[in-house]
């Protein structure tokens, strides 16, 4: 059984084609992001994608690190999923809530980034509605523990 990997490449290597040019070469792709990197998300044998378009800067086939490094290397879908993780071992509720905010800020930046600009402005303003009914001297806090904790 094939997993999910993540290939990321220099931004240069993107064109709006690309997706269509490795389905059309029977690779399973999920999605192409751009951001700090490309990252071609699929499943599929690594190899076939290095064949076409050559060696990615890196690869990931585990989700793992630390978020708020891989929140400024813009890689927003591995963010997103960390905090999922989290998210569903949180007991205490407003830690439950501060995370779901963070991840609809993930969510929101991913969408933006693929130019879906209404639904990342919906997902922002959902985040920041939830991070809106914390007290001010909390969030510090929770920024902190999120921090440490990842």
């Amino acid at each position: 059984m094939l997993n999910r990997v993540l290939m990321f490449y220099h931004r240069g290597i993107f064109n709006e084609n690309l997706k269509r040019v490795l389905r059309e070469n029977n690779i399973n792709v999920i999605d192409i992001r751009l951001g700090k990197y490309v990252e071609i998300d699929i499943i599929d044998d690594p190899k076939k994608v290095i064949l076409l378009i050559g060696e990615p800067l890196f690869i990931v086939t585990e989700i793992g690190g630390k978020f708020k490094q891989l929140f400024y290397d813009m890689r927003f879908w591995e963010c997103h999923e960390i905090l999922e993780e989290k998210w569903r071992k949180a007991e205490n509720e407003t830690e439950k809530n501060y995370l779901q905010a963070i991840i609809l800020i993930c969510a929101s930046m991913i969408k933006y980034l693929k130019g879906e600009v209404e639904v990342s402005n919906m997902l922002m303003d959902k985040a920041l509605s939830l991070i809106s009914n914390f007290p001010q001297e909390l969030l510090p806090l929770l920024y902190i523990r999120l921090g440490l904790d990842s």
